[in-house]
């Protein structure tokens, strides 16, 4: 039996529709780590040598995230929905930064009289990276408990892309990416740590990036991006 021949009208139509409908991912591996990834790394190790108190460590998150320069956010967009909470419980002022005067400020303390830690304190500030170094974006902002916010971000096609959220650690917050159609490319569960999100859009586009707060205390975060 022979089948019939579909319009190529038609095809096309279906074809257009299951492109539209797929999620903006590329086939393409994402390749190596870049800057966001650095900095989620330093986050990790700056938490986990504020709970060890390892001063080797807590110098070594210093030095990786020092090897990024940040720059404000051009063309990103960003909503929040949910009624503001305006006695809810305030925590952090601000999310740690790693390559921060306070972080410094711990690293001398840790190193106590041990010269040899002193010295490598002391170098943290003598010896700032030179040349050019990798870059990454980097927006603040403050969630009260049930709020969400939704940044808007433009990403390039077949151009690896990286979105880390750094939250102050004084409740659990989820990241959620979609595409201009609301398909998701990558999700995150609440977390009080560190989160990355790595992919390659197929092609140029609208993204959404969603932070979500679901505790009951306020919670001030960092959204990096490449």
């Amino acid at each position: 039996m022979r089948l019939p021949v579909l319009p190529v009208a038609l095809l096309i139509a279906l074809a257009s529709t299951a492109w539209a409908e797929a999620p903006n991912l590329s086939r393409n591996q994402v390749g190596e780590a870049g800057a966001v990834s650095r900095l989620i790394q330093a986050q990790q190790a700056y938490e986990e040598a504020l709970e060890s108190g390892d001063p080797v460590v807590l110098i070594g998150a210093i030095r990786l995230a020092r090897e990024v320069t940040l720059r404000a956010p051009v063309g990103w967009a960003k909503s929040t929905a949910g009624d503001p909470v305006p006695d809810a419980p305030e925590g952090k002022a601000t999310a740690p930064d790693p390559a921060g005067p306070r972080a410094i400020a711990i690293a001398q303390g840790l190193a106590g009289e041990d010269p040899d830690l002193q010295d490598l304190v002391y170098d943290l500030d003598a010896q700032l990276p030179h040349g050019r170094r990798p870059t990454a974006i980097n927006a603040t902002a403050t969630l009260d408990p049930g709020q969400t916010d939704s940044w808007t971000l433009v990403l390039a096609g077949e151009s690896a892309a990286e979105i880390g959220l750094i939250g102050d650690g004084d409740t659990d917050l989820d990241l959620t990416i979609a595409d201009e159609t609301g398909a998701p490319v990558c999700a995150r569960p609440a977390a009080k740590g560190p989160v990355l999100c790595r992919f390659t859009p197929a092609r140029n586009g609208f993204f959404t990036a969603t932070v979500r707060n679901p505790g009951l205390v306020r919670n001030s975060y960092r959204l990096v991006g490449n």
